[in-house]
């Protein structure tokens, strides 16, 4: 059971997505069934709006990222095994406010 344990440590800990993936993710996210002229401004706005606002608390087999909004609202994602997922209560939370 513990080779198990730490083989899957091993896996996460090599498999834990930096920031740059996290700012391509969302770039990704936000580019699915556009047009070419907001693939652009998304490279060209987005992207580094993202990279700049963006905190990421490295867990070493796992990260925390925190974007901050332009209207001071968060959202906040978890990366590991190479794959982003977004903390779905909390971007419900910023829906509902907004």
């Amino acid at each position: 059971m513990s080779i198990i344990i730490v083989v899957l440590g091993f896996v996460m800990f090599h498999t834990n997505p930096n920031q740059t993936d996290y700012s391509r993710w969302v770039g990704d996210q936000l580019k699915k069934d556009q047009n070419a002229l907001m693939e652009i401004g998304v490279d060209l706005a987005v992207i580094p709006y993202v990279e700049a606002n963006t905190t990421r608390t490295n867990m070493y087999v796992f990260s925390v990222y925190r974007t901050k909004l332009w209207n001071d609202k968060e959202i906040v994602a978890y990366g590991l095994f190479h794959h982003f997922y977004i903390n779905k209560e909390k971007l419900e939370i910023i829906i509902d406010e907004s």
